[in-house]
């Protein structure tokens, strides 16, 4: 399962419910979390505390990915929900 955490601006909290929701997740199995956002504060907060859950970059996750059945991304802010490509998908309509 790929969880993604998305806004259209910075500062309501993406980080910290991707951060919460990988903790959730990790207790069902392993989960990781990858930081994409520009800020990296889930990376920061990986080193600084002891998360129960693998902390990775956007650009180093691509090995990793398919070892972990859990995926939650903390994305940076995006201008506009096509800037997703949810709209492709018809999850939006």
């Amino acid at each position: 399962m790929i969880i993604a955490i998305t806004a259209l601006k910075g500062g309501v909290g993406k980080t910290t419910t991707a951060v919460h929701l990988a903790a959730y997740l990790q207790q069902k199995d392993q989960t990781l979390l990858i930081d994409a956002d520009r800020n990296r504060s889930a990376l920061i907060w990986a080193r600084e505390e002891k998360l129960p859950f693998y902390v990775a970059s956007q650009a180093g996750s691509t090995a990793l990915i398919r070892k972990y059945p859990h995926i939650v991304v903390d994305t940076r802010p995006c201008r506009s929900w096509m800037s997703f490509g949810i709209w492709r998908r018809g999850a939006i309509s």
